[in-house]
């Protein structure tokens, strides 16, 4: 490509990754020469009528929070057919588009089983903290995972991001096309697999902050793989928190805080973020010896 890709005042330079969301690239200001990440979401990803619409709300809510561990928005907008030219049909005419901050130092998915017990709990308490300076304005995640977390500054600093299937909860019917399942089916609550808008809340957030705990701390996936989404559903619904190998370096007490996370039902989970850093929080600074038989819990 030797045209420059332009999306408003910003230059795409590289493409940095894809997912079933659309593309990622490294982009920089082309008047201060700012680097940010510029997220370019499939015109495919919103369907119905009112989508545009319905993506505009929900990107001017999640760019109005101010928070240090959550990836901040500086702007968005559509791409046009210049960019598609441009790009070669990598970026596609009416693809809509997110300028954020960029991270460098990947996501929390290479941390996946290398945490010590100090440093996992830091960062689930910084997600924590995230998650309860949104849902305190009323909107929700729903894609709570190791690649959302992502590492920036010097690589400590962990900072949520990602809020493109989030929804502004303000109480009555959502907008159609908002009736369907979506979000990663590794970390996803039984509720939201059902696809029932009126059941998700904060509590949906903080199973899928279980599932992340979880996968940190174990290095093995929360729940296994299965065929479909109902599958998938029928055995979130009737199997308990998975436990953790008996041979996890974490305190005593990080199970039962596990599963106040994880139960199938929403009306058996903590509730709120704060209530569950908090319980975070008491836990013992130090791991719990390992025992030839029975569980860290």
């Amino acid at each position: 490509m030797n045209r420059e890709i332009r999306l408003g005042a910003f230059v795409l330079r590289e493409c940095i990754g894809s997912g079933g969301m659309g593309t990622i690239w490294s982009a920089a200001h082309r008047g201060a020469g700012t680097p940010v990440a510029v997220k370019c979401i499939r015109p495919d990803r919103l369907v119905g009528p009112g989508a545009g619409e319905r993506f505009r709300r929900e990107v001017r809510a999640v760019a109005g929070l101010s928070h240090p561990s959550i990836i901040e928005v500086y702007d968005y907008g559509v791409a046009g057919e210049d960019a598609e030219a441009a790009s070669g049909g990598a970026v596609r005419a009416g693809s809509p588009y997110l300028v954020m901050e960029l991270a460098r130092h990947g996501d929390a998915g290479r941390l996946v089983g290398r945490l010590p017990w100090p440093a996992l709990r830091a960062l689930l308490l910084q997600v924590l903290d995230a998650l309860a300076h949104a849902h305190a304005r009323r909107i929700i995640h729903l894609d709570v995972k190791p690649g959302n977390v992502l590492r920036c500054g010097d690589g400590a600093r962990l900072k949520l991001t990602d809020f493109g299937i989030a929804r502004v909860v303000r109480g009555g019917a959502p907008d159609e096309g908002e009736h369907r399942v979506s979000g990663t089916p590794d970390y996803m609550a039984p509720e939201q697999l059902r696809g029932d808008w009126r059941d998700l809340g904060p509590w949906t957030d903080l199973y899928a902050l279980g599932g992340l705990a979880y996968r940190l701390a174990s290095a093995r996936r929360p729940f296994p793989t299965l065929d479909s989404l109902g599958a998938l559903r029928a055995s979130r619904e009737r199997s308990p928190p998975p436990r953790l190998p008996i041979n996890c370096e974490v305190p005593r007490g990080f199970q039962r805080w596990l599963d106040g996370l994880l139960q199938p039902d929403p009306r058996d989970r903590s509730a709120h973020a704060a209530d569950a850093a908090r319980a975070l929080a008491a836990l013992p600074a130090e791991p719990a010896r390992r025992l030839r038989r029975g569980r860290c819990d």
